[in-house]
């Protein structure tokens, strides 16, 4: 006699919060699957700046642009371009394929720069150029920093070695 007094949700309350459950599963299911693609876009005028010279601060363009793809399954993966105008090698696009292992990008093989470093967003970058690698001094560039303090504070921060040279 109480069933049919029942609205339709209460007689159907087991089947909603079972498709309910389902929708939930399967929508953490596909995050953890599909991966996420944000389009990475820097261009700007950047300041070089060796180690071992205060006085040496020579401008550069740096564009980097491409696809930085996240996956909780996989290693993050950017793969684009970057060029750096004056930097010998580096005034054509250079093409990136860089993962994200251990908190670095790796994937540098044979660039025409010494070292690529980023924040996991493809933030905080820093790129250490070969120029005077055999006179042991140090080239460097850190889009967004806005001193020679900052950039070297960046510098310090992703390569502490660079600190004691």
């Amino acid at each position: 006699m109480g069933e049919e007094n029942k609205n339709w949700f209460a007689r159907h309350r087991t089947a909603v919060l079972g498709i309910a459950i389902a929708v939930l599963i399967l929508n953490v299911v596909v995050l953890a699957v599909v991966p996420t693609q944000t389009p990475v876009e820097l261009s700007q005028t950047v300041t070089e700046y060796a180690l071992d010279d205060e006085a040496f601060a020579q401008p550069h363009t740096l564009t980097l642009t491409g696809t930085l793809t996240k996956s909780m399954l996989h290693k993050s993966l950017f793969h684009g371009t970057l060029t750096i105008s004056g930097v010998s090698g580096m005034e054509q696009p250079y093409a990136l394929l860089l993962t994200r292992e251990d908190g670095a990008w790796t994937g540098l093989s044979d660039a025409p720069i010494s070292s690529f470093s980023a924040g996991k967003d493809m933030d905080e970058l820093l790129i250490v150029l070969p120029d005077g690698l055999d006179t042991g001094a140090v080239h460097f560039l850190a889009p967004g920093a806005a001193t020679r303090h900052a950039a070297l504070t960046r510098l310090y921060t992703q390569y502490p070695s660079y600190r004691t040279k």
